[in-house]
């Protein structure tokens, strides 16, 4: 069965870049999950996610900054960067200067006080042509794995779908983080590059993040935390499509199968077996998820969240999700 979307060729890689997100209020997760786990109750996994809708009161934006042509994606802003920082890419296009702007305004206190050094990461947009190359982010996708987890009705497994353009320039976008994660650690961006892929961690946000008021206070425990536990990824926000595997201490999970990009950290070590695996062949949250599910990433996720979106992640995207069709079949 193959159905298509062509939706609206962008990406800001904002308001959720995973495939298929439903109109419901809430969702359900399979009878069980890819490894067999089976709650005694329904899980319930899918929600809108709740974002803050203002910027706290007097904070102010930072000064703006020179933006680079959009059909030639680069790292082009940084601002307070200091040693002891965590580095924090921030997925924006060039054509969405309101989302920088109240990107910059939401990361101004952690950055003043020098918990995250933010750097403006220009996303792919999926209006340059050729911007995304069909090996690194396949054109086609199926529905099997993420019908495993997807417990929407009528949702399932065997239909085969296009993502739309704002999907594959959201996943080269990703792609393009990974790579900037790995090359920075010494490894170059080659997934079989040289360097042990441990290295820094690095924060991706996407341009609509919005930080949980306790994040300056459980953000620098819980990385030290992933770290000791050997965590290729900890996400900061997430929908849980899968009960936790186990408890790896206070606040820190060990997960299945989470859907969104909207803030994660990754390692060195979990770049290079994301770019290992290429072509990114799913939405790249799927694609994400997949992989923590087949055992080839390790993604720890604190609980409860630290990011959030500012507003309700079917609302106000720029990346149209291709499997909203599926239930339409």
């Amino acid at each position: 069965m193959v159905a298509t979307d062509s939706g609206e060729a962008s990406c800001s890689c904002s308001a959720d870049c995973g495939g298929g997100r439903p109109s419901e209020r809430k969702r359900t997760s399979s009878p069980a999950s890819a490894a067999g786990i089976a709650a005694e109750e329904p899980l319930v996994v899918r929600r809108r996610v709740t974002g803050k809708k203002s910027s706290p009161p007097g904070w102010q934006d930072v000064a703006p900054v020179t933006l680079a042509s959009k059909c030639a994606p680069a790292v082009v802003a940084s601002v307070g960067r200091k040693q002891w920082a965590l580095r924090t890419l921030v997925i924006n296009l060039d054509r969405r200067k309101d989302r920088w702007r109240g990107v910059q305004s939401r990361l101004k206190a952690p950055q003043v006080s020098g918990l995250l050094a933010v750097e403006r990461f220009v996303a792919t947009d999926g209006q340059c042509e050729g911007a995304v190359p069909d090996d690194v982010v396949s054109r086609r996708w199926t529905t099997d794995h993420n019908a495993k987890y997807d417990g929407r009705q009528g949702y399932r497994a065997g239909v085969e779908l296009e993502m739309s353009p704002g999907e594959r320039a959201c996943a080269m976008s990703h792609v393009r983080a990974w790579r900037e994660v790995l090359s920075v650690a010494g490894g170059g961006s080659d997934p079989g590059g040289g360097g042990d892929g441990v290295g820094e961690p690095v924060l991706v946000l996407e341009d609509d993040a919005v930080l949980a008021a306790d994040f300056a206070k459980r953000l620098r425990p819980a990385v030290e935390a992933a770290a000791a536990a050997g965590a290729d990824a900890l996400y900061l926000g997430y929908i849980q499509g899968a009960p936790w595997r186990r408890c790896v201490s206070k606040g820190l999970q060990e997960a299945e199968y989470l859907w969104t990009t909207v803030g994660y950290i990754l390692w060195p070590r979990g770049a290079r077996r994301l770019l290992g695996a290429l072509p990114v062949d799913a939405p790249v949250d799927n694609f994400m998820a997949w992989l923590c599910a087949s055992g080839r990433l390790r993604s720890l996720a604190v609980e409860p969240e630290l990011v959030d979106q500012e507003g309700e992640w079917d609302f106000g995207s720029d990346v149209p999700h291709s499997d909203d069709v599926v239930l339409e079949l």
